[in-house]
């Protein structure tokens, strides 16, 4: 799989030249791995692989599961690496206060654990997806109705469906790019200006853009799309997208640690996100999540991820069979490493079936990935936001997983 690729499914990478719940407060550095003991070979061969793709210093909480029971659980690194912090020299386009402020977080040099929440980039995707299909399966859309039901005015809604938007198959261009073509500088102003809960300015903005392709003929992966369908959530909801979500899947599932945005104080237990473009690591410009919204803009933990991966294994009490089947069909344009289905790429591994997403933006990349023959899931969450995308990390960790 090219790293050209990787770029290009990920939110926002983290560059210096970007123009445009509970827990502790963290363990000592060293602490102990679970559930294996340290004399375990598959331990000492999963702190290997570990250690050879991340710098020491940077936080990453790998968790492997493996027939619904924990068989590893480590954090490495440092979620926080203490004050005083280094931001980056180029401005902060966000405009936005830092994450250890708005919580009043702890600060210190504390590693992650299994309670910590990560902001989860474009993994974020599969909820947002799920969210549809919920209100498909409730009777309050179809994924075959098109983009000018919800939006009537917008330029070639009546060719663009809401599977197309899912399947990133719109041919719309990517929102979340500012300083160049496509700039949306000028709709972010907007968007803060507002009060960041009218996502018109960017809609509005998007129309004036060509598509890319012919709606339906081809892939590419635009975090617009799910921009529109987060929204599209909350029109036919009658609620803010994240209390949709909370609604309809996190409480539901169990999953307390999961947040649309930013969890609620009082938190102690959250990884700030840094990066080293060659100037040793520094702190990132905290992100917007209520502008990543649909497209990446949750919090959570490998535990409540472990749970969702176990909810959308077979038909339950939020989803049912129907739904689950459109979860996991797959689009029309098969990748080198997978094809996009809904908020999933399915992919295979050593012949075996493989289902995964990971994420990037400004200080942090994740993977979410699964292994429904094998009952094994591989999560992977870090505050690194320059080294390794953990995508490659996880051939590597299905070996040992399988032997676990």
């Amino acid at each position: 799989m090219a790293a050209a690729f990787l770029r290009r499914a990920t939110l926002l990478i983290w560059t210096a030249g970007l123009a445009g719940c509970g827990g502790s407060a963290g363990a000592p550095p060293g602490g102990p791995a679970t559930p294996l003991p340290s004399s375990s070979p598959g331990l000492a061969t999963i702190d290997g692989i570990v250690g050879q793709n991340y710098p020491e210093a940077f936080g990453v909480e790998l968790a492997i599961y493996k027939g619904g029971a924990l068989k590893y659980a480590h954090g490495y690194g440092l979620r926080d690496r203490g004050l005083p912090d280094t931001f980056p020299a180029a401005p902060n386009i966000w405009r936005t206060q830092p994450v250890d402020q708005t919580l009043n977080l702890p600060r210190g040099v504390f590693v992650p654990d299994q309670n910590t929440i990560f902001e989860l980039a474009s993994v974020s995707k599969e909820f947002t997806a799920a969210a549809i299909l919920v209100l498909q399966q409730d009777g309050k859309l179809s994924t075959s109705d098109p983009l000018s039901k919800y939006f009537p005015t917008f330029p070639s809604g009546d060719s663009i469906s809401l599977l197309q938007l899912i399947q990133h198959s719109s041919g719309l261009v990517d929102y979340n790019n500012f300083g160049t073509t496509p700039d949306f500088s000028a709709a972010y102003v907007a968007f803060l200006q507002n009060g960041q809960t009218d996502y018109q300015p960017i809609i509005d903005r998007l129309a004036q853009f060509p598509l890319q392709f012919v709606p339906g003929s081809a892939y590419s992966y635009s975090n617009s799309n799910y921009l529109l369908l987060g929204v599209i959530v909350a029109k036919v909801s009658g609620m803010p997208f994240g209390a949709f979500l909370q609604q309809r899947i996190f409480q539901p599932l169990g999953m307390t640690q999961t947040h649309q945005g930013y969890p609620s104080s009082p938190v102690t237990d959250f990884a700030l996100g840094y990066g080293d473009v060659g100037a040793g690591p520094r702190r990132g410009w905290q992100s917007n999540l209520q502008w990543l919204a649909g497209p990446g803009g949750l919090t959570s933990t490998v535990g409540d991820l472990d749970k969702w991966d176990r909810a959308v294994r077979q038909p339950g009490s939020v989803f049912g069979a129907q739904a689950l089947n459109a979860m996991f069909a797959p689009g029309a344009y098969p990748q080198s490493y997978g094809t996009y289905a809904a908020g999933w790429f399915i992919s295979t591994l050593e012949g075996r079936p493989y289902v995964w997403h990971d994420g990037a933006f400004e200080g942090f990349q994740t993977m979410n990935a699964s292994f429904p023959g094998d009952d094994i899931e591989i999560i992977i969450l870090t505050n690194d936001g320059t080294g390794l995308d953990p995508y490659y990390m996880v051939p590597q960790l299905y070996d040992v997983a399988k032997t676990l």
